[in-house]
């Protein structure tokens, strides 16, 4: 279990492990799935991936991205999980 101080930290640290385990699975397999959830909680974590220095840690080319509880909405729903990995991750 990992204990951190609040939820800037959380973000920081699963940018963290996030980017290693890109690393890790791309140096053995060739490639990295994570699935992606949305919500409110993430878009943290999503904000840190997508800019320096975790950007440039993570071997993009080789990341397979899913959803894991998308919404029946349209995708400029302010709603859509997908709506705001496109904001975050997916815009740097």
């Amino acid at each position: 279990m990992v204990v951190v101080p609040d939820a800037a930290a959380l973000a920081e640290e699963a940018a963290r492990r996030f980017a290693a385990l890109a690393q890790a699975a791309v140096a053995a397999r060739g490639r990295f799935s994570a699935t992606l959830s949305g919500g409110s909680t993430p878009g943290a974590l999503y904000r840190l991936l997508s800019a320096d220095p975790y950007r440039a840690q993570i071997p993009w080319s080789q990341v397979h991205l899913f959803w894991a509880d998308e919404r029946c909405v349209p995708p400029d729903d302010p709603s859509s999980n997908y709506r705001l990995v496109a904001e975050t991750l997916l815009a740097g």
